[in-house]
């Protein structure tokens, strides 16, 4: 069964890019999903009309003109079908084929009512796919167009009905519930056929348009160059981690990162190497702290982490020199060995401060007090005030 569904789908597939091209650069947008339902309904009406055509022909009798009339839907489907190929193929233009589609499908239906019965003719009731198919694959006044449409088409021949107008009945009288039966069967058919495509081709924009949000909601919350988070996301983060520190009772640390003299590499290297290093700085502090702790770049080549559930401000300072020991091993990039220079700010809360802005404020003077020292890191903490 599986793999007869997987034969069905390449089937698909071939006639939708028969119909509609094969560009991979193509975006699978809204246009693009409407144009190969189209492609759809028109292989399905055209084996459609191919199936009804040879089945009545076995189980129904039918007069000579009957079989004319089967003959010359048959042919106009064919030539419908073939130029809604070639106008999605080479113009693009869904709508046009759209209507040329529906245009021989009513036009061809509605003759059809005047040789099987007026309102008795199994394609009277048919013509709703017109309407139907115009509001899936067109626009909301293609639908309006369709439904009038239709509408007059009924109104026009109940009404030739009513004044003693009589149409000719060539299905014989003993065949009627058989034709009744395909008829709707095949209306049946295709318009669950219509509902199955739309949900498919629906189901697949939902997840392009969910994977694209995705990428849009990572784009917002990450740093493009280092993948770490970014300004935002940590302002976001740090209010969430101070409430729960403040509910948990545990202390927090926040660490603040500056590389020395970047400038100068900038300056003397270019700044694809500056670039360089900075994702070099990023990787190294990802490799030294616990997943639990947050990592942004806030611009520039100012970073920071935020340590959750610390177990005592005294561990800080042991933290914060192994990761500028880790930051400061030698790097070689592009054959040039470098020695990355970084000084540390560190403030803790409750100790430094309850609030976002009071331990930005204490970690940022502490990182710029070891800048100016010659010192590595430096805590806001009262003891101890300097690390060498």
């Amino acid at each position: 069964m599986q793999r007869f569904l997987q034969k069905l789908a390449n089937v698909r597939e071939w006639w939708i890019g028969v119909c509609t091209g094969r560009d991979p650069l193509r975006p699978l947008d809204e246009e693009n999903y409407r144009q190969r339902i189209l492609a759809i309904t028109s292989f399905f009406w055209l084996l459609t009309v191919v199936a009804l055509t040879v089945i009545s022909s076995w189980v129904i009798d039918m007069s000579p003109e009957g079989r004319s009339a089967a003959t010359a839907l048959f042919v106009t489907t064919g030539f419908a079908v073939l130029a809604t190929v070639l106008i999605l193929r080479y113009l693009h233009n869904r709508l046009a084929a759209m209507h040329i589609l529906l245009l021989a499908f009513t036009s061809a239906f509605t003759v059809a009512c005047v040789f099987f019965g007026g309102t008795q003719s199994p394609t009277y009731a048919l013509l709703i796919l017109a309407p139907v198919m115009a509001a899936i694959v067109g626009s909301v006044w293609a639908a309006m167009f369709w439904t009038t449409l239709v509408i007059l088409i009924w109104v026009v021949i109940l009404g030739l009905e009513r004044i003693g107008v009589e149409f000719s009945q060539i299905i014989m009288p003993h065949n009627y519930n058989i034709a009744i039966t395909l008829a709707y069967a095949s209306m049946g058919i295709a318009v669950v056929s219509v509902i199955m495509i739309y949900a498919e081709l629906n189901k697949r924009l939902r997840h392009a348009l969910q994977k694209a949000n995705r990428e849009l909601e990572h784009l917002s919350s990450h740093d493009e160059l280092t993948g770490l988070y970014n300004r935002r996301f940590y302002a976001r983060r740090m209010s969430q981690s101070l409430e729960r520190a403040a509910t948990q009772g545990k202390p927090l640390g926040l660490l603040m990162f500056d590389l020395d003299e970047f400038k100068e590499i900038n300056d003397t290297h270019g700044h694809g190497m500056g670039d360089a290093l900075l994702v070099k700085l990023g990787e190294r502090l990802r490799a030294h702290v616990r997943e639990t702790d947050l990592i942004a770049r806030l611009g520039g080549d100012e970073f920071v982490v935020i340590m959750e559930n610390m177990r005592s401000i005294e561990d800080m300072p042991k933290i914060a020199a192994k990761l500028v020991a880790a930051i400061k091993q030698p790097v070689r990039l592009r054959n040039i060995d470098f020695c990355l220079g970084v000084s540390c700010g560190v403030a803790m809360y409750p100790a430094d401060g309850e609030t976002r802005r009071e331990l930005e404020e204490k970690a940022d003077r502490a990182m710029y007090r070891a800048k100016q020292l010659g010192s590595a890191t430096a805590l806001e903490t009262p003891a101890p005030a300097m690390l060498h």
